[in-house]
């Protein structure tokens, strides 16, 4: 199964012949993950949580897989193979590859003189294509997250350096890894949230995580959040609305009025 991650890129350095390096953690351990269930063959299931324990993040043959591995402008339509990487690669990861903490580091090198363009014009984050293996074993992280599968027998493919996610990210390079940023979703994966609550009962579906789009961020809880899942979807039958949610609606409706009113003045 092939997918994709997102890194995190700690430095960049030009070197003397024009080249770039840059320094990145690739992969996280112990973490669950999101997919669409159309994504993972479930196409039943709405939202797929899916689990990578350190014992496979960190085994020899994986920490061996994100060496030498090829850097992309944009995910190719395939795998990167020996058949097209004379026409996909803009540089590779070095042999250099070591645990940090709970993450895989590895460096890169950029050797194409456009995608280094890219990378100074703005488009300077990165994403990891993969390979893997769904062990549908439910299951709670260490951390007390539920999860649907476990992620087995990792393989780094390539690494591709796309554009700017629309909210902002922190995986960008040249960033500092000591700067918190909001978590980072992907429009599959905020459209995947929303889909998940619709038709469900409004006291579930607002106990659930929710993508708020305004504010771009995961949010969950009551009573903001209600109004958020109302917006997504959610069955809300016939249960009357508090004064508290009517204040939380008031209080949305206008920060969009006030958005959209600031939206038109910048623009005319």
């Amino acid at each position: 199964m092939h997918l994709q991650d997102k890194l995190t890129i700690d430095g960049q350095r030009r070197t003397r012949d024009g080249y770039l390096t840059v320094n990145a953690k690739v992969a996280r351990a112990n973490n669950v993950q999101l997919y669409a269930g159309s994504e993972v063959g479930k196409p039943e299931m709405p939202v797929v949580r899916v689990f990578r324990p350190a014992d496979e993040v960190f085994s020899s043959d994986t920490m061996q897989s994100f060496a030498h591995r090829p850097v992309t402008l944009g995910h190719p339509n395939q795998a990167v193979s020996a058949n097209n990487w004379k026409d996909v690669a803009k540089g590779w990861s070095d042999g250099e590859v070591a645990r940090d903490g709970e993450f895989v580091r590895v460096s890169m090198l950029l050797a194409d003189a456009g995608t280094i363009r890219e990378i100074e014009d703005g488009t300077r984050e990165l994403s990891m294509g993969y390979e893997c293996t769904l062990d549908w074993t439910a299951g709670v992280s260490p951390s007390g997250e539920a999860y649907d599968a476990i992620q087995r027998g990792i393989r780094s493919n390539h690494i591709a350096v796309v554009p700017a996610a629309r909210g902002g990210s922190e995986l960008r390079i040249g960033d500092s890894a000591n700067r918190k940023e909001p978590q980072i979703m992907t429009d599959a994966e905020r459209q995947t949230m929303k889909d998940s609550v619709k038709g469900m009962p409004l006291d579930q579906a607002a106990a659930l995580p929710l993508y708020d789009g305004v504010r771009g961020v995961v949010t969950s809880g009551m009573p903001a959040e209600r109004y958020f899942a109302i917006l997504d979807g959610a069955d809300v039958g016939t249960r009357k609305v508090t004064d508290d949610e009517a204040k939380s609606m008031a209080e949305y409706d206008q920060m969009v009025a006030d958005l959209n009113g600031s939206w038109h003045r910048d623009r005319y």
